[in-house]
């Protein structure tokens, strides 16, 4: 299936806020000083959209699969984050899809030279999929909690 990756339209909003099923998830997903439930009409301040470009993955059906954002952090650096995939579509290959579609949409627009993220440590899935993607963790600049990975794009 073909799948594209688009910015987010305020008629999504609601779509991806509504994946975040708990104030715990909606933490682990966003940080501290995003409520849940996510109102639609808050998502665009609450993720301090469009300083930091929010994009969707959508299907050739145009259905919101997944989610995320990215912003520099250094020059020459791109943060990726808020990464996620909608529930109903998680185990299909799906985050490998998004994030190299994220990836390369931040590279190609910024000419960034260094991609990082942050992941929860005990999501084991989404850390060996980076580790995959060319991401290698950096555990000075990681915690206890989550671990600070880095990929060079050149």
């Amino acid at each position: 299936m073909d799948y594209v990756l688009q910015p987010v339209q305020p008629s999504q909003f609601a779509v991806v806020a509504g994946w975040l099923d708990s104030p715990e998830a909606t933490l682990r997903w966003a940080g501290p000083g995003v409520p849940f439930p996510l109102p639609a009409e808050a998502f665009a301040a609450a993720l301090a959209l469009p300083s930091r470009p929010g994009w969707t993955l959508q299907d050739a059906d145009g259905t919101c699969l997944g989610f995320g954002q990215y912003w520099q952090t250094t020059p020459g650096s791109m943060h990726l984050g808020r990464i996620i995939v909608s529930p109903q579509a998680r185990g299909r290959g799906l985050g490998r899809v998004l994030m190299t579609a994220l990836c390369a949409e931040a590279v190609r627009r910024t000419a960034a030279m260094q991609l990082t993220l942050k992941v929860y440590r005990d999501n084991q899935a989404a850390v060996a999929l980076y580790r995959d993607l060319g991401f290698v963790a950096s555990e000075d600049a990681s915690t206890p909690e989550l671990l600070f990975m880095a990929c060079d794009t050149t």
